[in-house]
């Protein structure tokens, strides 16, 4: 019934929705913006702390030509320093920038702004380099190894500590126990390792081939506190465990160890890239002991229950105390689930929309199918230990047990392998916007003359109209009186538009467009008594 209600509270508990990892929030210029003058400082303002990579910030012009530049972050923050800003000719500017999440996610994308005004075409700059699937796919292997061999290796800690009664000494049992910890902890410890430098390049968008060359730490300082997190603690935990039942001071040094490597994860997460950040982390950390008690839990049962085949209090206690414990944390999860999809989600879009949301529904449905079985397994099977008579029917019994146990932990292991992918997808991803095509503008000839016109932000009410007249070779014209403006679509004449000069052969308008469509903005430039070209250009206006 608890993972029934995580389900529904994924699909109805939309909530206010937190905001994804590392998005652009604000810039200045804005978005489009035409300035009168070129910026010494173009800043970007992301909602959470940004790193910048081996990958340069570029400032590209209309062309696709460089634009000297140099950038720096800080915080939220980063600023990019035009060289000779003072210099720089009318037209349109490409930002290109990506940056690292706090969560190790790298993300890019352009902020377009113009000069004067708008040139009439921008060439796209160069796409930002991004790892290739090998990278992808051996993050998400190793990720999915160190997850399962970490949360095998707690949970059968946690199980030595609080469900197999100590009073049992099963020394063979108890080998075979320590034999798995011992060979999941090796596998947990080297994926958090291995995981430190494929981190690196993955976030450069570099290959394999660059591990050495190009590791940066600053770059992975989450992914090395989560490696030093889980080495240290799984070492306490294999310090601590043997062949004999644990002391007093053994369980708590495999409790306490347990839950030191567990927080690991949550570290390099995507908890924390949401607010409340330290609640968040909180909860995932609990979020993933609960899984790992589950998981050990059950790995534990398939290797001691056909051993307490002929003692059937030992096998009552060992499964009741097993139940009591997932009892409490199937509620876990149900709360720390819920809390940690509604503040990541957020939307009923993100469930369905992104690969994150499947990948999500696809946990959910398993977790369901698991809380099926452990409720058949409490219901059914433990009150049918309790009551076996004779030893035929306490080995069918034991058998019954063992089987629906390793059903569980298979299912378990898979949601595992779901959750390993699903820790490295965004949970929303930023849309990556790269200017090419069309900057908005319109362009026509009057007779040697070029003009250049555009609206902002072109869509139907309050709209700045900016006309710019250039000679041939593309420079700036005043003629010997401002032009005459008119504004007109089909059906419809505005009239005369009011414009004065804001700078060499450009001017600036108010007008109010009451409609969306296809608009003609006709320019007439007296140059003498007997000449006055007139042409047309045109733009079109959005809802």
């Amino acid at each position: 019934m608890a993972v029934v209600l995580v389900a529904l509270a994924l699909v109805l508990g939309g909530g206010a929705p937190a905001s994804a990892h590392a998005e652009l929030v604000d810039t200045d210029p804005d978005e489009g913006a035409v300035v009168e003058t070129a910026p010494d400082t173009v800043t970007l303002t992301f909602n959470e702390p940004v790193r910048l990579t081996s990958q340069e910030i570029a400032v590209y012009d209309a062309q696709g030509d460089p634009v000297a530049a140099s950038a720096g972050a800080s915080g939220e923050e980063v600023r990019v320093d035009l060289a000779g800003a003072a210099d720089l000719p009318d037209g349109t500017y490409v930002v290109s920038w990506n940056v690292l999440s706090g969560d190790g996610h790298p993300i890019a994308g352009a902020l377009t702004f113009s000069v004067g005004a708008p040139s009439a075409t921008v060439a796209a700059p160069p796409e930002p380099e991004t790892s290739s699937a090998t990278v992808t796919v051996l993050r998400d292997v190793v990720t999915v190894a160190t997850l399962l061999g970490l949360l095998v290796a707690a949970g059968l800690a946690l199980f030595l500590a609080l469900v197999l009664p100590r009073s049992w000494p099963g020394t063979e049992v108890r080998g075979r126990l320590r034999r798995l910890l011992l060979y999941a902890a090796g596998a947990g410890a080297l994926g958090a390792v291995l995981q430190v430098p494929i981190a690196s390049v993955y976030g450069q968008g570099l290959e394999l081939g660059s591990i050495v060359t190009s590791f940066d730490a600053g770059a992975v300082a989450n992914e090395l506190a989560a490696a030093a997190l889980v080495l240290v603690g799984l070492g306490v935990v294999v310090r601590a465990t043997s062949a004999a039942a644990p002391d007093r001071a053994a369980g708590w040094q495999l409790g306490g160890g347990a839950l030191l490597s567990l927080a690991g994860p949550s570290v390099v997460g995507h908890s924390r890239a949401f607010t409340p950040s330290p609640l968040l982390v909180a909860t995932d950390v609990l979020h993933v002991t609960a899984g790992a008690v589950w998981l050990g839990g059950l790995l534990g049962l398939v290797l001691t229950l056909r051993a307490l085949a002929g003692r059937e209090a030992l096998a009552a206690q060992t499964l009741a105390r097993f139940s009591t414990l997932a009892g409490g944390v199937l509620l876990a999860v149900a709360a720390t689930g819920t809390f940690l999809a509604w503040r990541i989600v957020g939307s009923w879009a993100g469930l369905v929309e992104t690969s994150y949301g499947w990948l999500l529904l696809t946990k959910v449905a398993i977790a369901l199918v698991v809380a099926g079985v452990g409720g058949w397994n409490r219901w059914r099977v433990l009150p049918a230990v309790r009551a076996a008579a004779g030893f035929g029917d306490r080995e069918h019994a034991a058998a019954a047990v063992t089987r629906t146990v390793r059903v569980e932990a298979v299912l378990l292991a898979v949601l595992l392998g779901v959750t390993g992918v699903l820790v490295n997808q965004s949970p929303r991803p930023a849309p990556v916007t790269v200017a090419s095509g069309t900057t908005g503008a319109g362009a026509a000839t009057a007779g040697d003359l070029r003009v250049l016109a555009v609206m902002d932000p072109r869509r139907t009410g309050s709209n700045t109209l900016l006309v710019q007249v250039q000679d041939a070779a593309g420079e700036p014209y005043d003629p010997p009186s401002n032009p005459v403006v008119a504004l007109r679509t089909d059906g419809l004449d505005i009239g005369e538009v009011t414009v004065r000069s804001i700078g060499a052969g450009t001017y600036r308008g108010e007008v109010v467009v009451p409609r969306a469509g296809e608009w003609e903005v006709q320019v007439s430039i007296r140059l003498s008594r007997f000449e006055n070209p007139v042409t047309t250009v045109r733009l079109t206006v959005r809802p």
